[in-house]
């Protein structure tokens, strides 16, 4: 099935109270679980919101793979890491 949306609401928030006022007339969601963005949607309108749609790799953490990814990415790109996890990388290939 297609998503909704391409987006994905990750990161820090900066929060007004009346997000959490509309957290606390609002029903549990998915998994019995209060759902942030039901909060931050009911003020919409009300309240000023400010996002930032962000251009660069995104890595998902959430998962033992892409937590790998996420290092290494990193690691290989940095001038004080990247010759050291390179020839780890060599190395355990070779088995």
């Amino acid at each position: 099935a297609d998503a909704p949306s391409t987006l994905a609401a990750i990161g820090r928030y900066v929060l007004v109270p009346e997000v959490f006022d509309h957290l606390d007339k609002h029903e549990k969601g998915a998994g019995g679980e209060i759902q942030l963005t039901d909060g931050i949607a009911g003020t919409i309108g009300k309240q000023p919101l400010h996002a930032l749609v962000y251009r660069g790799q995104r890595y998902d953490c959430g998962n033992r793979l892409g937590f790998l990814e996420a290092n290494v990415a990193i690691s290989l790109g940095r001038e004080d890491t990247k010759t050291e996890s390179r020839a780890l990388i060599e190395r355990l290939m070779k088995g």
